[in-house]
């Protein structure tokens, strides 16, 4: 066979020379490509260096259209934001304007550049080094030579000031500092790619390491088809080197172009292009049948060498490698606009030639509105028009549905103009909101019938309630000092006046009102041990001070707590009370009973220490007697008392240690009658003298208590200690603390626990409790001031301090200002002096609002709201026009805009309402008009007032849905990994039309009503003339997406409903289900598992593309397969699987075709999208998936289970150590099989 080279004699930049490359490798073998490289690198080299290339300053010129460009477009500038300034587009309308006059300009400047150099210098080193692709590129050039261009903020909105100059100009400082962001940007977009992409590669090897080409071919009959989309050279990259999955027939069909099983070469690739074949059936390794690997067949070529792959060729490796390697090229974040539509030169339709346009009769349009804010008309159904140039030719061009047409109909247009727009295709859009903020204060005006909002300039003040008003006459001056409104801090109480000021600035921030209830002439001092203050009693008795109430709900409060206690117990243990109860009196004030005469309370002691340890750590056995205290119990506790020891345990742990004090007597080998005799004496008072059992003499009053102990009974005689409860004698302290009428204090004894006649303790504790209280705090109990106490020195004896219990009224200046005005400016006047005394009901001072402009007053006016305003309208709102002798057009009350003209040889230079006119002059009250559009909400009416900033209302308007700002390789991460999407869409279930939607505004809720194919398989649609209507209920208040379609939309199965993301997941659950109505389960798993992977690939190419990155389909193709091939059990049937375990598709039919085979039930499956991590971890090999992640939980797992690892794939055998199943260790492994 004889090659056939082209001669090709023209410039060769770098893509002529891949190609030539390319042709030498694949026609003439690698020996000869690189003996020709060698050969074109030397030819470089002699002439690069005889040529004597070099760089310089002077080499970076720049284009002398620049200046006229800048000047254009800033002139389109000035005239959207006179158009803004006029009201007559909204805030996002100029934003959207402004961003795609510097993209036009930038990428028209970059045109520039390079047919300046073409045209004036095509040698020159910048141009010959970017074009011949030897560095940098037309991007780069372009910020050399032309401009920078529009920058990023940090937070990806992109700025609305362009970088107009280069980097052979200089940046300014603005332009640098805009610059910073995307430098810094870039450097930390760099860092994190780099270990993503090796993190990603790694995790694409582990999913695909063991796909071996195992076989020469499979045999499968399924195939995909490829469709021609009008690019021939997409669609030969698609084709070339794939086994076609049938014959091929030109249009007639005697000629066969490509039989079946055989490879696409290039010459048969341009055939079927030359032949207008437009679909195409291929094998595939999605396709491909082969048991855990793919044939030869349905892989095809391998690309590094053009030829049919090699049995034992580990493309799975190959696969990972060529999707990982271009990852570090995909940029983290893509700049995104805000939803900014950017001008796209390719949907524009500019007139080829000029002469006359003449539309389609059949041309129907309705009136819209540009994303610029230009008025234009929209087609309403496809049209066409024609262009008559002056020879008489005619040029047809068509338009779809939905496009925008900037023409009129039967005009003349001059090559070049912009004629008409197309609509955007596949381009997800959804509603957003700009808020629309008051630049100034003043009055909103709404006029009827027009779509303008006007603020008639001027200053807003708040009034504050219960205040007063200035009485301003018009034309007053009025300075900063002067008071506008101004109210009264008046006191409540009486008492002395302190004034609090700030440390930083000397302000005055507070004012305190102290007053004295009560001083007792009794000592105070602090207690460091009780960390408060303590009170001395006249029979020296302590009392420690309570802490005061922060608020005053009751009469009454606990003032203080008597320190030392003569009724105070050394240990825990059981009160008797007495029956009868003539020494308490109930108090039902306070809720308890307190002592009123002499009595006597008896106590019998017992030691307890709470363990919770383990019994092995008690060091004295247990029902044992204690002869000395201080004994130790377990390590560090020792005993306080001597006694008899009992513990109590649970599940050999030690709970409580109890010690009884008294004397212990053992009885054994006891009669049924003596046990009888002994458990009567239990819990039984005797007295001194008396005797028990002949042999046992009580010495002090004590309680019996019986235990049982090994082989026999104990008696503990249990002393009982009698306490003489005194009454109590406090008239003495009550004087002394009750010097004043204002307040009263009472003491009060009371016994600790009452409840019941015993009462058990663990702790040592008091019995009685003397405390003192604050009662009749009728004067102060209502007033909303705190209670404080002061230490004062005592008059006669300065070392003695005594205690004053005062009330203190707290006054807080900004706690006594409204919200609204703490951003107005305030004057503080005092009307008294600090440390003054104040009678209740003194004006302390007075808060004044004041002007913060010097103003001569033309207007007053007053909010009619329930929220009191006064607005001030100034000379400076005002400004005056002399017509210089003529007349003017506007009448009074007229509204005009800047640049209008109010005379025949005037126009005005401010916005606003014509308030008065006469022969000579023409005054406007400044104002600022805002375009409303049909989807801006004003939460302002007519004549409202409104301060700067403050929202005057939103525009809505149509964003495009970016999905997310992380785009690139995360977008590629989150694919592979199935991840699910946070907002997802609702999926249509069914295929069909939608009949109606009905939308609740009261609930929220959304009904859509779809005409679908039925659920019922084997349904004769054409007989029964039904279809079956499926609703959809969308609740928008808890989801809050917006439907996407429209009545009459035809609906496809796993279509988007709904805004929001398509869940992976979801969809193929919801093709499965569908698809399970017209066949078995196997097909339907295996269409649903099609489906998705073709969404898949589409997804990620998609990433790829939109980077300048080309991948293969069939790498891709490879990883998709590996995670779209298992399912999971739901019912096991006649199997030994179980429910929730993963295995692959074909090993579930191959199952079910035997349990079918055998009459037993049928095992029921689902398919299931698993990421490349799940699916690693899930692979057969146990050593390969412990290689990769929670390397002890699957070793673990594995020998649990006594799985068996049959050593298949390359990475078990590289950690064993073995011959490796790949290339020619392949051929090796197979004979060894053979042999065995």
């Amino acid at each position: 066979m004889v090659k056939k080279i082209k001669f090709k004699n023209q410039i060769f930049s770098k893509k002529e020379l891949k190609q030539v490359i390319y042709d030498a490798f694949t026609n003439y073998g690698i020996a000869r490509a690189s003996e020709l490289s060698d050969e074109m690198k030397e030819l470089g080299f002699h002439y690069a260096t005889q040529a004597g290339i070099s760089i310089s300053v002077e080499d970076l010129k720049i284009p002398p259209s620049k200046e006229s460009l800048l000047t254009s477009s800033q002139n389109e500038i000035l005239e959207s934001d006179l158009a803004y300034a006029r009201g007559e587009i909204t805030s996002v309308e100029r934003f959207q304007k402004v961003i795609d006059t510097w993209n036009n300009t930038s990428e028209t400047l970059k045109n520039n550049v390079v047919d300046y150099f073409g045209k004036t210098d095509p040698l020159n080193s910048i141009y010959l080094m970017a074009f011949s692709g030897a560095r940098g590129n037309l991007s780069q050039v372009r910020q050399l030579v032309g401009m920078r261009g529009l920058m990023s903020d940090p937070n990806g909105q992109i700025i609305d000031i362009p970088i107009i100059h280069n980097f052979r100009e200089g940046l300014t400082i603005t332009d640098y500092i805009m610059s910073a962001y995307g430098a810094r940007k870039g450097v930390v977009d760099t860092a994190l790619r780099t270990a993503d992409s090796g993190y990603l590669t790694r995790r694409l090897i582990d999913v695909a390491q063991d796909v071996i080409i195992r076989e020469p071919d499979c045999g499968t009959k399924r195939s995909l088809t490829i469709y021609y989309k009008n690019n021939n050279k997409n669609f030969i990259e698609k084709i070339l080197g794939r086994t076609s999955a049938e014959n091929v027939y030109g249009p007639k069909l005697n000629n066969l172009i490509v039989r079946k099983n055989e490879q696409i070469t290039p010459d048969i690739a341009d055939q079927i292009i030359k032949e207008k074949i437009k679909t195409i059936k291929l094998r595939s390794p999605l396709t491909c049948e082969s048991t855990r690997s793919i044939c030869q067949k349905c892989y095809g070529w391998n690309l590094s060498h053009g030829k049919m792959v090699d049995l034992g060729e580990a493309v799975g490796i190959i696969a990972a490698q060529s999707i990982g390697e271009p990852g570090t090229q995909l940029t983290m974040r893509t700049f995104h606009t805000g939803g900014i539509f950017t001008a796209d030169p390719s949907r524009q339709i500019r007139a080829k030639k000029t002469g006359f346009l003449k539309f389609n009769s059949n041309l129907q349009t309705r009136p819209n509105r540009t994303i610029y804010g230009s008025n234009i008309n929209m087609v309403e159904r496809e049209t066409s028009f024609t262009i008559i140039d002056y020879q008489k030719n005619i040029t047809e061009t068509k338009l779809p549905a939905d496009s925008s047409i900037f023409i009129k109909d039967k005009s003349f247009v001059k090559e070049g103009d912009l004629l008409a727009e197309l609509p955007l295709k596949n381009q997800q859009t959804t509603q957003a909101r700009k808020n629309i903020n008051a630049p100034h204060s003043g009055e909103v005006i709404l006029q009827k019938n027009s779509n303008t909002a006007w603020i008639l300039e001027g200053e807003l003040y708040d009034i504050p309630n219960n205040s007063f008003i200035n009485n301003f006459k018009i034309d007053q001056k009025t300075s900063k000092q002067d008071n506008l409104t101004y109210f009264k801090i008046i006191s409540k109480n009486e008492g002395i006046l302190t004034i609090q000021k700030n440390k930083v600035n000397n302000q005055i921030e507070d004012f305190k009102i102290l007053n004295c209830v009560s001083l007792s002439n009794l000592p105070v001092f602090f207690d460091k041990k009780q960390d408060n203050l303590v009170i001395v009693t006249p029979k020296n008795t302590q009392y420690i001070i309570q802490k005061l109430p922060k608020k005053l709900k009751a009469k009454r409060f606990l003032f203080a707590n008597q320190v030392e206690n003569n009724y105070k117990t050394d240990t825990g243990g059981q009160v008797f009370y007495p029956k009868a109860k003539n020494f308490l009196n109930y108090n039902p004030e306070l809720e308890t009973e307190t002592i009123s005469k002499n009595g006597k309370i008896l106590f019998v002691p017992q030691e307890t220490h709470i363990i919770n340890r383990d019994k092995s750590l008690l060091i004295v056995p247990n029902q044992t007697k204690l002869e000395n205290p201080g004994t130790e119990l377990i390590n560090d506790i020792f005993s306080k008392t001597n006694g008899f020891l009992e513990t109590k345990e649970s599940n050999q742990i030690l709970q409580e240690i109890t010690i009884k004090p008294g004397e212990f007597f053992e009885y054994k080998k006891l009669t049924e009658d003596e046990i009888k005799q002994i458990k009567e004496l239990n819990q039984k008072i005797y007295f001194p003298g008396e005797i028990i059992f002949d042999d046992i003499l009580v010495n002090y009053l004590s309680l019996i208590e019986i235990v049982e102990i090994q082989d026999g009974y104990g008696i503990i005689l249990r002393p009982i200690q009698e306490f003489n409860i005194a009454k109590p004698n406090s008239k003495e302290l009550e004087q002394s603390l009750n010097q004043t009428n204002k307040i009263k204090f009472k003491t009060i004894s009371s016994l600790t626990s009452r409840s019941t006649s015993r009462t058990k303790k663990k702790e040592s504790f008091n019995l009685v409790e003397s405390s003192i209280w604050a009662e009749d705090l009728h004067e102060i109990e209502n007033s909303k001031t705190n209670l404080v106490y002061k230490v004062i020195p005592d008059k006669k004896n300065s070392d003695i301090n005594n205690l004053a219990l005062m009330t203190e009224e707290k006054i807080n200046i900004s706690n006594f200002l409204s919200k609204k005005l703490i951003d107005e400016k305030l004057k503080l006047t005092l009307c008294v002096k600090n440390y003054q005394y104040l009678e209740p009901q003194t004006v302390i001072g007075l808060i004044s609002t004041t002007p913060k402009n010097n103003l001569e007053i033309k207007k007053i006016k007053k909010s009619n709201e329930r929220s009191e305003q006064i607005l001030l309208v100034g000379k400076e709102n005002y400004q005056t026009y002399d017509n210089n002798g003529s007349f003017f057009y506007p009448k009074k009350g007229d509204m005009v805009k800047v640049g209008d003209k109010i005379s025949p040889l005037l126009k005005v230079d401010y916005s606003g309402k014509v308030i008065q006119i006469n022969s000579k002059t023409l005054t406007i009250h400044k104002a600022t008009p805002f375009f409303v559009t049909e989807g801006t909400t004003l939460y302002k009416k007519s004549n409202n007032f409104i301060k700067k900033e403050e929202l005057l209302g939103t525009i809505t308007f149509e964003q495009i849905v970016t999905g997310d700002i992380v785009q690139g390789l995360p977008k590629v991460e989150e694919i592979l990994e199935a991840r699910k999407p946070q907002n997802p869409a609702l999926l249509s279930e069914n295929a069909g039309v939608i009949k109606k939607i009905s939308n609740s505004e009261i609930e929220k809720i959304s009904t859509i009503e779809m005409l679908g194919n039925t659920n019922t398989p084997n349904v004769n649609l054409a007989n029964s003339g039904k279809k079956q209507t499926i609703n959809y209920t969308i609740n928008r208040k808890k989801t809050g997406k917006a439907i996407i379609v429209k009545k009459n939309d035809y609906i496809y199965v796993g279509q988007p409903l709904t805004e929001g993301s398509v869940n992976p997941h979801n969809l193929l659950v919801t093709y499965f289900n569908y698809y399970k109505n017209f066949g078995n389960d196997y097909e339907a798993a295996y269409q649903s598992f099609k489906n998705v992977q073709l969404l898949l690939i589409q997804k990620v190419q998609q990433v790829y593309n939109s980077q300048g990155v080309d991948i293969a389909d069939k790498h891709l193709e490879i990883i998709i397969k590996r995670i779209t091939s298992k399912v999971q059990i739901n019912k096991t049937g006649g199997s030994f699987l179980l429910p929730g375990e993963l295995i692959e598709l074909k090993q579930i039919q191959y199952i079910n075709e035997i349990l079918e085979n055998s009459n037993k039930i049928l095992a029921t499956y689902q398919p299931i999208l698993l990421g490349i991590t799940k699916a690693s971890l899930v692979t057969d090999s146990f050593i390969s998936a412990a290689s990769f992640q929670e390397t002890t939980k699957i070793l673990t797992a594995a020998a649990i289970e006594g799985k068996i690892d049959w050593l298949r794939g390359l990475k078990e055998n590289v950690i064993i150590g073995r011959l490796i199943p790949v290339g020619t260790g392949f051929k090796q492994s197979t004979d060894k099989k053979v042999l065995n």
